[in-house]
């Protein structure tokens, strides 16, 4: 069995995003320094209780996790992921952390006055589920926000391997995992149709060819994903060489893809549409 057959036959555990993987940790950290300013700022404007009880889904490195302690010193944040080795805090944080697979284990209803999801349902194959049953995590004038990357900008790009290489990725994450990186473009539209009130999207761009901190973040997912791509035929080595020269070149900054983050609030009273 090859590399991306096992990474079929496992989903996001088994691809060359798994934590595993050698580089992963430092690629999930130049994901947290590209957008954790943004998925701040949307935090930041919540309505949330002094001892409000967070859910962080798919935590990650644990950026946001952390944030959310440190903001609400008196609340409970759980941070959960189904591979926890990245997750260390500080003695004394207010972090519970949490193994959770969230596509087949569940939360108490009404559990939490924040659920929050970055980068994680994009790639889970049964999202539409997951979103309807973090709505009933949510505790009646509670928030559930979801962040998740579209590569929907590229399809404007004026570079031709530069469309070529994001769609190649895009093709391995959706045949090896069963990502969608354009499932977050209509996001908006499903929170208002779970019933959600006070619903807002807002975009932050990522930029690629800058040496920004989405750059960093781009280049650490290309270098991760190049043996694969490779391998499935989707690019080959002649691409790869020139898309580096490509991304080397003064001239070239292009927009590669975007982090959509939609909150919406639970109604304080009453019951969520089905």
């Amino acid at each position: 069995m090859t590399g991306t057959e096992r990474a079929a036959a496992e989903g996001y555990a088994g691809s060359y995003v798994a934590h595993h993987v050698r580089g992963e940790h430092a690629r999930l950290r130049t994901l947290e320094a590209a957008f954790d300013p943004a998925t701040f700022r949307v935090l930041g404007r919540l309505e949330l209780p002094a001892d409000a009880h967070c859910l962080d889904l798919g935590a990650g490195a644990g950026s946001v996790a952390a944030w959310l302690a440190a903001r609400h010193p008196l609340g409970q944040i759980t941070a959960t992921d189904t591979d926890t080795r990245f997750l260390r805090f500080p003695p004394l944080t207010r972090v519970r952390v949490l193994q959770h697979d969230a596509v087949r284990e569940d939360f108490p209803p009404e559990a939490f006055d924040l659920v929050h999801a970055r980068a994680l349902l994009c790639h889970l194959p049964r999202r539409e589920e997951l979103l309807h049953r973090a709505v009933g995590w949510v505790r009646p004038g509670g928030w559930l926000v979801i962040e998740d990357l579209s590569v929907r900008p590229v399809d404007a790009s004026a570079h031709p391997l530069f469309r070529k290489v994001t769609r190649a990725g895009e093709k391995l994450l959706a045949t090896t995992v069963g990502s969608d990186l354009r499932w977050a473009d209509t996001l908006a539209a499903r929170f208002t149709e779970l019933g959600l009130t006070m619903v807002e999207s807002s975009t932050a761009p990522g930029t690629v060819g800058d040496r920004s901190a989405t750059d960093a973040f781009w280049t650490a997912t290309f270098d991760q994903a190049t043996p694969a791509l490779l391998e499935q035929g989707l690019l080959t080595r002649q691409d790869i060489e020139n898309m580096r020269a490509l991304h080397r070149s003064p001239s070239f900054t292009d927009t590669g893809i975007s982090l959509i983050s939609v909150s919406g609030r639970k109604a304080a009273h009453g019951r969520v549409r089905r």
